[in-house]
């Protein structure tokens, strides 16, 4: 058994995965060669099963037909319609919340239901969780509740849910208790 390598595909310049065509070897840290066991695995099992395979396949012809063309929200409705989605939720950060109006509208306008709930939505005080101030914060002391965020959701049911803008944790924290899958729009911060 040969030693661990750690993988680092940020830093190949061959990129041999992507053109298998190219001469010469994998480098020494290429997932693709040194994890060649989960590769078989992910395409043999995951590629498979067929709801993987339809998100893949969905995600496949959405890239065919708008890439380079296509703005990531075209994209979010037309892989929602070609998965036949129609109830969506939209977790926000409040400090994006004339952004959440709009993009709540072009999706209405394109026929989705959207469930929109804000990061301050159940937020509990700071000192209510036992934490202290925010320093040269102007506006209440209020804290972000992602939980209530994803249990909203939870409970309309909705089929995907929209990131837009959520903090750093609390991003996470909506990604681990969203039963529907999440896709992130907007980063920020």
């Amino acid at each position: 058994m040969s030693p661990h390598v750690t993988s680092t595909c940020a830093k190949c310049g061959v990129y041999k995965c992507r053109s298998p065509e190219l001469d010469g070897k994998y480098p020494s840290y290429c997932p693709h060669e040194n994890y060649s066991d989960v590769r078989e695995k992910t395409v043999n099992e995951g590629w498979n099963n067929p709801e993987l395979k339809a998100i893949n396949k969905t995600c496949d012809d959405v890239l065919n037909d708008g890439y380079g063309q296509w703005c990531r929200i075209k994209e979010v409705m037309e892989y929602c319609k070609r998965l036949g989605y129609k109830k969506l939720g939209l977790a926000f950060c409040v400090g994006l919340r004339d952004e959440a109006k709009v993009l709540c509208d072009i999706l209405e306008k394109n026929d989705f239901e959207v469930v929109s709930v804000s990061c301050m939505a159940g937020a509990p005080n700071r000192q209510e969780v036992g934490f202290g101030p925010v320093k040269g914060m102007r506006s209440s002391q209020m804290v972000c509740n992602p939980l209530m965020q994803a249990e909203v959701l939870n409970r309309e049911q909705t089929e995907l849910n929209i990131m837009l803008g959520l903090c750093v944790g609390s991003d996470r924290l909506l990604l681990r208790y969203s039963k529907a899958d999440v896709t992130p729009l907007v980063v920020k911060d």
